[in-house]
């Protein structure tokens, strides 16, 4: 049962995120905040472990909620306080839904055929 303590890793780094997301942009306004907090509740809701029940629902998964884990390190430390912070911030969130995006079309192309026949 590795696809557990995956699980586990995965559901852990997305509150960790969330909550260090939530309290360096506490002040950015509340659809702000829900849009940079979005990702992490997602990952949280797909760290189920009736969702990681494959390898390669698991890895496609895993791969996506360490990438987006990943990406908050860029969005704690790397943006400055300059006019051009903003572009970059919503760079990096745009990149984390294009992650989130692309691992689950993944999944449903690569299990569509299974659950249809």
């Amino acid at each position: 049962m590795n696809y557990l303590k995956i699980y586990n890793l995965i559901r852990t780094l997305s509150i960790i995120c969330f909550v260090a997301i939530t309290f360096e942009y506490w002040g950015i306004g509340f659809i702000g905040t829900a849009i940079m907090l979005f990702p992490y509740g997602i990952v949280f809701v797909l760290a189920n472990k009736n969702l990681y029940k494959t390898k390669l629902r698991t890895f496609f998964r895993a791969v996506a909620g360490l990438l987006v884990s990943v990406l908050t390190i860029g969005l704690l430390f790397g943006v400055d306080s300059d006019p051009q912070a903003a572009i970059g911030l919503g760079f990096v969130v745009v990149i984390q839904y294009g992650i989130l995006f692309i691992s689950e079309a993944i999944i449903g192309l690569a299990t569509y055929a299974e659950s249809h026949t």
